[in-house]
């Protein structure tokens, strides 16, 4: 009789266990289930999360900064040599440019949630690099509305792009200040700043249009003109 009851007992204690462990499975199976559905959905449910409003602000301040830069090299640089966006004075400059200017993030193209994280850190950094530049050479050449314009959208741009982040941005160093021994190479320093800020904002542009298309559906229709402008800048 007690054999049969401990015979019970221990066919009851398996049959518990057996249960216990189809429980667990299933919770672990159904866990990494939702977890295949959260990293297979689309980038553009994922970037559901930013903040729409800061990206559209963020589309039109690089906007104005494209579309000023020209004119802050008009009123800065004198030098009629200096041309900006011409590809003679580019290849004639391009020594100097590696020399004095470090080079701005390289953006990659938006593929995942993970790489539009890096092209937010990456716009930062450049957009910090460029401004600390301008305010390098601003101590040499006269402060002129334009100038001080273009700086200020560079930092309420910069400002805008870090509120998308999740992580902080390294602070780019330079060394400009010992390349500027005389007021011509100052000029020059400015133009290459310029003609690299320029270069660098319309890769910045394409990451915006790419990341608001994403999350607003935005057609090809409603793409600015400063497109056109970035094509005519590289000689397209």
């Amino acid at each position: 009789m007690m054999g049969l009851c401990y015979c019970w007992s221990l066919a009851t204690l398996r049959i518990f266990f057996l249960i216990a462990v189809v429980r667990m499975n299933f919770q672990a199976a159904l866990l990494v289930t939702l977890v295949g559905i959260v990293a297979s959905a689309p980038i553009s449910d994922k970037l559901g999360i930013m903040n729409k409003d800061t990206i559209v602000q963020a589309h039109i301040l690089i906007n104005k900064i494209l579309k000023d830069i020209p004119t802050t090299h008009a009123a800065w640089i004198n030098n009629k040599s200096l041309t900006l966006g011409d590809s003679t004075t580019r290849l004639q400059l391009e020594f100097l440019r590696q020399s004095m200017i470090p080079s701005a993030p390289v953006l990659q193209n938006i593929s995942s949630i993970s790489s539009v994280e890096t092209c937010l850190a990456h716009i930062v950094k450049g957009l910090q690099l460029h401004l600390n530049l301008l305010n390098e050479i601003s101590k040499e050449l006269t402060q002129t509305d334009q100038v001080n314009e273009l700086k200020a959208e560079i930092k309420e741009l910069r400002s805008l792009i870090k509120k998308l982040q999740k992580q902080q941005s390294q602070t780019p160093e330079h060394d400009l200040a010992k390349h500027l021994t005389n007021k011509y190479m100052t000029q020059v320093a400015a133009h290459l700043t310029l003609q690299q800020l320029q270069d660098f904002s319309c890769d910045v542009l394409r990451s915006i249009l790419s990341i608001r298309r994403m999350t607003s559906n935005m057609s090809m229709a409603e793409i600015p003109n400063t497109v056109q402008l970035c094509i005519n800048t590289a000689g397209l």
